[in-house]
């Protein structure tokens, strides 16, 4: 028989040396942890996802001019517009001659041809006007689409149209005021000064 220690079984440690100590169990703390149900999309919520039917909105965005909405804006600009067209009107159209004390004659009929001179100062309104008066003396104004003019004239003279045409016959003593798209200047006489605003202007 053989006097030699029977081998130590297998798993034992040396005398001497402790065993280590028994793994801790993997265990949660279920007090920190989300539900249990569900898929993990579910746990993260999108940042504008509201949680709450208290949560306040977001104050609605304001759609047109900035200031009151299109309408607001479109009636201010409507009511300006209308303010600038009288006072154009009353300032720089028929109604300053109305104001100064003019007469106003209402020429009927597409093309008018006024040859005798008024005793007052007048205001002509048509739509084609031809004035051939020989000598006028009072202070003429015409509102028309076209207008020619021909003769003497002692007093200013203001001419508002699409078209005014002056011929060689058209002779002015004092100023001569033209509003027009289109003003043809075939040698007119005049003294006085030019005024008045002409897109075109022709010779």
């Amino acid at each position: 028989m053989s006097d030699a220690p029977p081998p130590a079984p297998q798993g034992n440690l040396p005398d001497g040396i402790p065993a280590p100590p028994p793994p801790r169990p993997d265990l949660k703390d279920i007090r920190h942890e989300g539900p249990t149900y569900g898929s993990e999309k579910s746990k993260k919520k999108k940042k504008k996802e509201r949680t709450h039917p208290t949560d306040p909105y977001e104050p609605l965005r304001k759609k047109g001019c900035g200031c009151c909405g299109c309408l607001g804006g479109s009636l201010v600009a409507v009511v300006i517009l209308l303010i600038a067209l009288v006072g154009a009107v009353i300032y720089l159209g028929p109604g300053r001659f109305v104001s100064e004390g003019y007469t106003v004659v209402n020429l009927e009929g597409a093309e008018v041809t006024v040859s005798t001179a008024p005793e007052v100062p007048t205001l002509y309104i048509g739509q084609t006007v031809t004035y051939s008066a020989t000598v006028t003396s009072v202070a003429v104004a015409i509102v028309a689409k076209e207008v020619t003019l021909s003769g003497d004239f002692l007093k200013e003279v203001s001419i508002t149209g699409a078209k005014v045409t002056g011929l060689a016959t058209a002779r002015f003593a004092e100023n001569l005021e033209i509003y027009a798209g289109e003003f043809f200047d075939q040698g007119i006489t005049l003294k006085g000064e030019l005024t008045g605003r002409v897109m075109k202007s022709l010779q």
